[in-house]
């Protein structure tokens, strides 16, 4: 086994040991519509902004350029019926709201509803240099449980702001799988701000709710983190390319009650199986990966396949395998111009299979 191999080898192991068990399910990765609908792999495509949060290795990869619009959004089926019902609920403390109340909460038993939208603003540079800031606002409501019925709300609005570096490895024109390989290392620097509510409410407490008391994000907290990765290219007609990544290495704590960032790491490989000319190379992207949040604790869930298939130039077709689910979308590039629209699902239940989210994510960015 050649030196390139073994330290690829050690890195998966030493990366997997590093891994706490989570605190708490909080949102701490970040992912766009293109990625979700190639089955949220991203960890070895490396020609877009999100490299910036899912592997830093791959600016060095990327021209210069910047963007002051970014923004994206995500939904899933219920959240409207949800969200409706929660702002119905009234203020006053009479017999007739309260029983509106609880009505207003029994009617949504057993649905979710969740919403994150985002904004971001970068520079890459052209020497492997970024910078960014993100805002980002992910609400979750559920009511659970009809024989005990529980309502919970996660809100949580977060805004990033990070430093990445990457450069090549400096042993260069080493040998991979008997053939030429190049690769590159990055990482990431970020200070995170974040204001949260978390909570929790049996039925008993349902006629006194009101919608500030499920959205008021009354908790606050600062976290320092830091992001690692890397990425290999082989050089061969089907242009392999392998990533490794780490999220949130130091699990940066926001404050004994805002908790702290979890650690998340992925590790993934890619083919171009259309050899010949780089037009045609670019045609089919086949893409795998291995995504750990702690969230998950079957590895189905952990499990990520994508395609990415150009119909015309500036467009291809996204589908892939999330979790177990089909995911789906189309990407549009014209100019400086991308648009990208998806479908994709979560894992609700204990068990795969059990309740399966259905969402859809949007996503622009006008780069300069």
């Amino acid at each position: 086994m050649n030196n390139l191999l073994k330290k690829i080898c050690l890195a998966t192991i030493v990366l997997s040991q590093t891994l706490t068990v989570a605190k708490a399910a909080q949102p701490s990765s970040y992912e766009n519509a293109r990625s979700l609908g190639m089955g949220g792999v991203s960890v070895v495509i490396s020609d877009d902004y999100l490299s910036l949060y899912r592997n830093p290795a791959g600016l060095s990869l990327q021209s210069e350029s910047y963007s002051v619009l970014s923004p994206s959004f995500f939904r899933n089926t219920d959240y409207s019926d949800v969200i409706d019902h929660i702002d119905s609920l009234s203020n006053s403390d009479t017999a007739a709201t309260r029983m509106s109340n609880y009505k207003h909460l029994e009617g949504i038993i057993g649905k979710t509803g969740y919403q994150r939208w985002s904004d971001t603003a970068y520079y890459i540079g052209k020497n492997g240099y970024g910078l960014s800031i993100r805002y980002d606002d992910n609400q979750l409501y559920t009511v659970e449980n009809p024989t005990s019925p529980v309502v919970k709300s996660s809100v949580y609005k977060d805004c990033v702001f990070t430093g990445t570096v990457s450069r090549p490895f400096e042993d260069t024109g080493q040998i991979m799988f008997n053939e030429k390989a190049a690769g590159w290392w990055g990482a990431t620097l970020k200070i995170a701000t974040r204001k949260m509510t978390e909570t929790s409410y049996s039925a008993r407490d349902f006629a006194a709710l009101t919608p500030n008391s499920l959205k008021d994000t009354d908790t606050t907290g600062i976290a320092f983190d830091a992001d690692i990765g890397a990425l290999w290219q082989i050089t061969s007609p089907m242009n392999p390319t392998i990533g490794a990544f780490v999220g949130n290495v130091l699990e940066g704590k926001f404050s004994d009650e805002a908790g702290r960032l979890t650690r998340y790491y992925s590790i993934g490989a890619s083919i171009k199986p259309l050899t010949g000319d780089k037009e045609r190379n670019d045609k089919l992207v086949l893409a795998c990966e291995y995504f750990d949040d702690q969230s998950h604790i079957n590895s189905l869930n952990k499990i990520r396949l994508g395609a990415r298939i150009q119909v015309t130039k500036g467009c291809h077709l996204l589908t892939g395998v999330k979790g177990g689910y089909l995911t789906g979308g189309i990407d549009f590039s014209w100019n400086d111009l991308t648009f990208s629209a998806a479908t994709y699902a979560e894992e609700l239940g204990k068990r795969p299979g059990d309740r399966e989210d259905r969402r859809y994510a949007v996503d622009a960015s006008l780069r300069f």
